[in-house]
């Protein structure tokens, strides 16, 4: 009997030993440590989904990335006020999505791009981050559903969101909404082409913006050499050959990718553009990009803060059925708003 029991508790022991250093090497990185309950969940769904193959479709591509940017997603929290309509300008329609928090008036109005590599993403897709964003701020959120790459490349998507923040410009009274008070924001791919969209209108001495917010965004798609792209990509995240396609893609032409507005960070001059908010993940491919475009604003004297949340991946905005940093971050955005709309 007492052999028995030696025996079971040996076995014990070695399996709570495999299953720490199974643990440990799931979740440690190069350059931090990823969350156990995310790199559980994340390498579990790795194991049953295969990695994406160059023979993938447009389509199928597009119906990959929309159900990766909702499958850790909560349900849509209730709001009442939600109009999809199409916004028309330069013979150009775009189709939005109108949230409009209960009661008052002259409020905020936020601008969302929605990620997606700029070949993917769907209004639908992020309704969650969406309402909560506007019930959270008390703002107007206006989500864009700009035209795809490759059917459309760049600079189309760009110029619809410049041509939807316009038309915001001129009608904001008309959606009880403060022009003075026009925030731009966007995650991964959806925050390159709001930086962008910020330059743009500073080029063109477009409408003012209050403020931007980047969420994990893209402003280097020229070359992926930074440091973080050799820490952490593939491991929970997508590859560089996967970055690659997209971007070629969107930006056919190499050369034209070193133009600002497809890779804001490539920039000349980083003067006179908004406050900025960048949030970015701890374990992303696309950390220090983000972080280096917002150190650019800082020195050309723009008000930037940088805030990276710890042991979590490249969309974990989405990702509220996994990690509680989703509104936390969220949070954090609805309280620079606020506060920048009271400047």
């Amino acid at each position: 009997m007492k052999k028995a029991i030696k025996v079971i508790s040996l076995i014990v022991f070695i399996l709570i030993i495999t299953g720490f250093f199974t643990i440990k090497t799931l979740t440690k990185t190069r350059n931090g440590q990823l969350n156990t309950y995310i790199a559980a969940n994340l390498k579990l769904d790795k194991i049953l989904n295969s990695k994406l193959s160059n023979d993938k479709s447009i389509k199928e591509l597009r119906q990959y990335l929309n159900t990766q940017s909702t499958k850790w997603s909560n349900k849509p929290i209730p709001f009442s006020n939600i109009k999809n309509t199409t916004i028309q300008m330069d013979s150009q329609k775009i189709p939005v999505r109108i949230y409009t928090p209960e009661g008052g008036y002259n409020l905020p109005i936020i601008i969302y791009s929605h990620g997606g590599f700029w070949i993917g993403g769907t209004l639908d897709a992020y309704e969650n981050v969406c309402r909560k964003l506007s019930q959270n701020t008390k703002a107007i959120l206006i989500s864009v559903d700009y035209r795809l790459a490759p059917e459309n490349p760049f600079p189309d998507g760009i110029n619809d969101v410049y041509n939807v923040l316009q038309w915001t410009y001129k009608n904001a009274e008309g959606i009880n909404g403060d022009k003075k008070h026009i925030v731009l924001a966007g995650d991964s791919s959806g925050g390159n082409i709001s930086a962008a969209v910020s330059l743009m209108a500073r080029d063109k001495n477009g409408p003012p913006i209050a403020c931007q917010i980047l969420i994990y965004p893209s402003t280097n798609i020229f070359e992926l050499n930074s440091k973080s792209w050799s820490y952490f990509a593939s491991k929970f995240n997508l590859s560089i050959e996967d970055m690659e396609k997209y971007t070629s893609l969107y930006v056919p032409k190499k050369e034209d990718r070193k133009n600002p507005y497809a890779s804001p960070l490539l920039a000349k001059d980083f003067s006179k553009l908004p406050d900025t908010l960048i949030i970015t993940a701890e374990i992303d491919p696309l950390r220090d990009e983000g972080e280096a475009y917002g150190k650019k604003l800082k020195e050309a004297g723009t008000q930037a803060d940088i805030t990276r949340y710890k042991g979590v991946v490249h969309g974990f905005v989405s990702m509220d059925k996994i990690t509680n940093k989703s509104d936390e971050a969220l949070n954090q955005i609805s309280s620079y708003i606020q506060k920048e709309s009271r400047k």
